[in-house]
């Protein structure tokens, strides 16, 4: 592991840091999972993450650069009104696997369970290496899939639930 601090995303969190993390990771671990035309049309302000900030932890070197991001909170979804969910991490690039997405997603973790009993996320069904890091925390993939049709094709998530049998 890296020595990296999580801290909770504040009102004085440089938010422009925070969507170069969104935006060179999607560009990076999408790149032949999602259309090239939905990518394409992606800037770093197509995120908003000051929106969510006290929903959010951040993973800085002790240089305090914004290399990681979690999101979560209550389900945005009505199908699963109650549960937490982990809305997004991400990484960059060159700070992937080295135990700093298991830093963020235990501390997201720690606080949802305070707070829900069940917890769910959606993964990009093509995307085995995030569904592989969700299942070492307990999450079970589901047979609930959702297809968003996007520029130049879809994107298709399945969720996965934290701690339940498979639906």
């Amino acid at each position: 592991m890296v020595a990296i601090k999580i801290l909770p995303a504040s009102i004085e969190t440089d938010f422009d840091a925070v969507r170069q993390v969104y935006f060179q990771t999607w560009q990076a671990t999408y790149r032949g999972q999602l259309p090239a035309a939905f990518l394409q049309k992606l800037t770093p302000e197509t995120w908003q993450p000051e929106r969510q900030f006290r929903n959010t932890q951040l993973a800085l070197t002790p240089g305090g650069k914004i290399v990681g991001v979690c999101s979560y909170g209550p389900a945005r979804w009505d199908r699963y009104s109650g549960y937490g969910e982990i809305y997004s991490i991400y990484i960059l690039p060159a700070y992937q696997h080295l135990g700093i997405g298991q830093q963020l997603m235990q501390t997201a973790l720690e606080i949802l369970t305070q707070r829900y009993q069940q917890i769910y996320l959606e993964v990009l069904v093509t995307n085995r290496s995030a569904q592989n890091f969700y299942q070492q925390f307990g999450f079970q993939k589901t047979a609930v899939v959702r297809t968003e049709q996007v520029p130049g094709g879809e994107l298709k998530t399945v969720v996965y639930q934290m701690g339940l049998t498979k639906s």
